[in-house]
């Protein structure tokens, strides 16, 4: 692939540190984490479903789109890339082909958890879970997990799928909404004695429970979503680094992309003219930067030359 840059596999960066990671949903997006720092890069089954859809994380996003965006990502951004897969879009066959689509389209690492394959309610639950844990909403919300046997099926199926790969499988339960903690790690111990690289328990939200999951659950463990609450973490990830947590997923770019589109949109509509965004240094960048910020050539022009040279 012309210019195309080696990328270090999800195994050498998580065996080295914990790897802090924005989710993206487009290669515009992995390109803004890319200049921002970040090592790798997840993308997020609730972004890419609503820059396609505009729909809250309803799942509506197909097994075709899903490995469509991975290809897309995977061959433009040099930083190991980490799929949501959901549920794997079906029955354990099809857990097996999603995860096998998905390395060889680029997949780094893919999640792979213990949802059922149902739209609506379970799945929009999660947004309002995922609310309540951080104490912006009240009440209870059904939020079902499929049997561990199922789910330990599909596990199995996706280490198969990814054998002989650089692709990473990782374990997510979120059983610990359901059915508890305990559960939810013994989910866990589950997947890593058949083969799971890595697991995430769903909803973690303090030191405390880390450390119940630590200490009964070895190897490589991711924490996602972490946030603030009245400006302070969910953790600090060098005690969640020091428990075997060398995975840390978040939401940024979201609401930067928007408040960006937003800021550039209400001064060009109200000055009717492009000059605020022509002039814009994007914080100081030079011409250079804002270029390489804005596109990625690779060497096609000028292949392309030395193509058509007699």
């Amino acid at each position: 692939m012309i210019g195309k840059q080696r990328r270090p596999t999800f195994r050498e960066l998580v065996g080295q540190k914990q790897v802090f990671t924005p989710c993206v949903w487009d290669c515009y997006s992995a390109k803004a984490a890319e200049m921002a720092g970040f090592e790798a890069i997840l993308l997020s089954g609730a972004s890419l479903g609503f820059s396609m859809s505009g729909m809250p994380d309803l799942g509506l996003h197909n097994q075709e789109e899903l490995v469509l965006a991975t290809d897309r990502i995977a061959d433009y951004s040099p930083l190991p890339l980490i799929i949501d897969a959901d549920d794997g879009f079906g029955d354990v066959v099809q857990a097996y082909r999603t995860c096998y689509r998905l390395a060889k389209a680029g997949a780094a690492a893919i999640l792979l958890e213990d949802t059922p394959n149902e739209r609506g309610f379970t799945r929009f639950g999660r947004d309002m879970e995922a609310a309540t844990l951080a104490g912006r909403l009240d009440g209870n919300v059904r939020h079902e997990v499929v049997s561990r046997e199922l789910w330990l099926a599909k596990i199995k199926a996706a280490i198969e799928a990814c054998a002989g790969t650089d692709c990473v499988v990782i374990a997510r339960t979120e059983s610990k909404l359901e059915k508890g903690l305990d559960d939810a790690i013994e989910r866990c111990v589950r997947a890593a004695e058949l083969g799971a690289e890595m697991t995430y328990v769903h909803g973690l939200r303090s030191i405390e429970e880390c450390r119940r999951v630590a200490k009964r659950l070895p190897g490589w463990k991711m924490f996602g979503d972490v946030a603030t609450v009245n400006g302070k973490p969910f953790v600090e990830l060098e005690e969640i680094a020091a428990l075997g947590f060398n995975l840390v997923t978040m939401h940024y770019l979201e609401k930067g992309s928007m408040y960006g589109m937003l800021e550039f949109g209400r001064r060009v509509f109200a000055d009717q003219s492009t000059r605020y965004a022509d002039e814009h240094t994007m914080g100081g960048l030079s011409p250079e930067e804002r270029k390489a910020a804005m596109e990625r050539d690779r060497g096609w022009m000028d292949a392309e030359a030395r193509w058509k040279a007699l």
